[in-house]
């Protein structure tokens, strides 16, 4: 439908923003303000963030150095839990990808 807006979306250009929304500059700006307020809130303490794949795209990128037009070389899991380290420095990924906890059986009322 809009073959212009497709490709440079695909080509992941950090500057290009879809009419009405924004772009991967603008995205990453947000999270991570959103991130340094939360982190800062809660100093010395553990937050655990629930969100979707794009954000948890750019704080790969964030924790990593990723450019944000770089191909994603990591998986993005649902349900995964990622954990990564906030200093006034920076992130720092300390793990990425665990799916561990969705092996395990899951018990429920109709399963006794």
């Amino acid at each position: 439908l809009w073959p212009e807006e497709t490709l440079r979306w695909r080509q992941r250009e950090p500057g290009w923003a879809p009419p009405g929304g924004e772009s991967l500059l603008a995205l990453r700006e947000r999270i991570a303000s959103t991130l340094d307020a939360l982190a800062q809130q809660h100093m010395g303490g553990q937050i655990v963030l629930v969100a979707h794949g794009g954000v948890m795209d750019v704080l790969y990128r964030l924790a990593t150095g990723q450019e944000l037009q770089a191909p994603r070389t990591w998986h993005l899991g649902n349900a995964a839990i990622n954990r990564l380290l906030w200093t006034p420095e920076g992130l720092t990924l300390v793990g990425w990808g665990d799916t561990r906890h969705l092996e395990e059986v899951a018990l429920d009322e109709g399963s006794t």
